[in-house]
């Protein structure tokens, strides 16, 4: 393979960064907190309905904790599996993006529960018979394994070399843990029977391709910025080969979700295609269409089928590809309530209250709090990139 361009050499000194990031963080915060304060303050909860229950922020935390996860995953796959080379040093970076997706998942998820303060009785008075508090449990074992990783890194390479052993041990327990927690959120829509658009064995593992296609994308995005091979022949080539499987990967969750619509749409049966023909025709068929298959899926496939060597079609691929994929929770989740049961069709007109509806769109501060929550992992972030990260990658330069 010939070089696409001139490397550069990696800055570990990310001073300006540093500030800027800090900017958008606090203009984000600034925006966002009044959507916060209306939630915990004036209990609001936006256009949601009790027809519609779930909307935007359910979307959002879906979509956060399939990077988490997804993220860890496809390091650990990349990294011990197919032995690509070049990814060793960029784990401080994985693990700190992991927690601050974390953190983001679990404070929108937070503001949609409705009484967030009452978060301790799913700790002192648990119900295993629930998948929520299944989820609740594991993720919080999730984050304490995360951030037991990352406190290594913090401690420096001398740290990290001398309980290697039982950073790998966590790392291992941590892949059947993140798995079992994406198994799970699946498994709770799956199991809701009410909801036949999602009453499905297939949808946990729909939720894990998602997951790994998804995690994989931010995965190349971070090697790309802050790879400490940055420099060197071997940035290029890592990136090089973390394309090729994500163009493998994208393929086969086009085809994993094809062959889960087709299962809907043929036998046609109305209380599962509703919510399919919502998803591909209704009020918001844009997002399906234009932002996830164009621009997520087709402008990714045809960057990486034709320029899968060249360093700015990777950078183009991976964002089109994350951008066009926050549209796919949402599409899951919105569709699946927006409609009555067929043997319920009646109830639409049979009463009349704002609140009583199938049609839902975001209000104002429902994306207030989204940008509240993004502005918080943010934070995380770039405070853990400067006083965790960057002294670890000194002291390997």
């Amino acid at each position: 393979m010939q070089p696409s361009a001139t490397v550069v050499a990696p800055r570990l000194n990310r001073t300006i960064d540093y500030r800027v990031s800090l900017g958008i963080t606090f203009i984000a915060l600034l925006f966002g907190a009044y959507g916060v304060i209306r939630v915990l303050v004036f209990k609001e909860h936006g256009a949601l309905t009790s027809y519609v229950p779930w909307g935007l922020w359910v979307g959002v935390y879906v979509f956060l904790v399939w990077l988490e996860v997804g993220m860890i995953l496809t390091y650990f796959l990349l990294r011990r599996f197919l032995q690509i080379e070049g990814l060793r040093l960029l784990a401080p970076v994985v693990m700190l993006a992991a927690i601050s997706a974390l953190i983001g998942a679990l404070f929108v998820i937070g503001m949609d529960l409705g009484h967030p303060f009452r978060f301790w009785k799913a700790y002192l008075q648990p119900n295993f018979g629930s998948l929520m508090s299944w989820m609740i449990w594991l993720h919080t074992l999730y984050l304490f394994i995360l951030v037991a990783e990352l406190f290594a890194y913090f401690k420096g390479k001398d740290y990290v070399d001398r309980w290697k052993i039982y950073l790998n041990f966590l790392t291992y327990i941590s892949i059947p843990i993140g798995v079992l927690l994406i198994a799970v959120i699946g498994g709770l829509f799956g199991v809701v029977a009410a909801r036949p658009f999602w009453n499905a064995s297939v949808l946990p593992l729909m939720f894990f391709i998602a997951s790994l296609v998804a995690g994989l994308g931010l995965l190349i995005l971070l090697h790309l910025i802050f790879s400490p091979t940055r420099g060197t022949p071997q940035y290029e080539r890592t990136a090089v080969r973390m394309a090729r499987v994500f163009l493998g990967a994208i393929i086969i969750g086009m085809i994993a979700s094809l062959a889960n619509g087709l299962v809907i749409a043929y036998p046609n049966v109305p209380a599962y295609a509703e919510g399919l023909k919502l998803v591909l025709f209704g009020p918001y068929w844009w997002t399906i269409w234009i932002v996830h298959l164009a621009i997520g899926v087709l402008v990714p496939l045809i960057l990486l089928g034709l320029w899968r060597t060249r360093l700015w079609a990777i950078w183009a691929a991976s964002i089109c590809y994350l951008v066009g994929f926050t549209m796919v929770p949402v599409n899951i989740i919105i569709p699946g309530l927006a409609y009555p049961m067929p043997t319920m069709e009646g109830i639409k007109e049979a009463f009349h209250h704002p609140k009583l509806t199938f049609d839902y769109a975001p209000m104002f501060m429902e994306w207030q709090v989204v940008v509240f929550a993004v502005g918080l992992s943010l934070l995380i972030f770039t405070v853990g990139y400067r006083y965790i990260v960057e002294p670890y990658l000194r002291e390997h330069h």
